[in-house]
């Protein structure tokens, strides 16, 4: 029996992703990207998104925080969080991806809940081969 193709973002979305509050340590953060095999982990109030942290904040924050194990995870997060609904169409969310220069895309309901997270991985195997090389690179040219 094969699988059908996707045709929206709940299709496409990893569900119940690992959260962490922006009160949570780094350290707690970096666990949870062992723990879930993950590189990014959505950050949320009441369950609603804030923020997001990916292996690379961590990464390019090292330098400047010598004590960033035990800091709060909202000292490096990324804050201005792009959502997706998880009815829109496979062509509005590769445009969400290209239009906001983002690499990952939280999911949530009409009430801001989230309810799962997609990444560019996630979405290229659905996307023309040649529309892959173009929305990676303008992805890439705004990082």
């Amino acid at each position: 029996m094969s699988q059908s193709q996707p045709t929206r973002a709940a299709d496409l979305m990893t569900p119940s992703p690992r959260t962490c509050s922006p009160h949570s340590s780094i350290l707690e953060a970096v666990l949870i990207f062992r723990d879930a095999d993950c590189g990014a982990v959505p950050v949320t109030e009441g369950g609603k998104p804030v923020g997001i942290l990916t292996d690379r904040d961590v990464a390019l924050a090292l330098a400047e925080y010598p004590d960033l194990a035990n800091r709060p995870v909202a000292d490096i997060m990324t804050q201005s969080v792009v959502t997706i609904g998880p009815d829109e169409p496979l062509e509005v969310v590769e445009a969400a991806f290209t239009r906001h220069a983002v690499r990952r895309l939280p999911v949530v309901d009409a009430a801001g809940q989230i309810l799962g997270i997609i990444a560019w991985s996630d979405l290229a195997p659905n996307v023309a081969d040649r529309r892959v090389g173009q929305v990676v690179s303008e992805v890439l040219e705004r990082h």
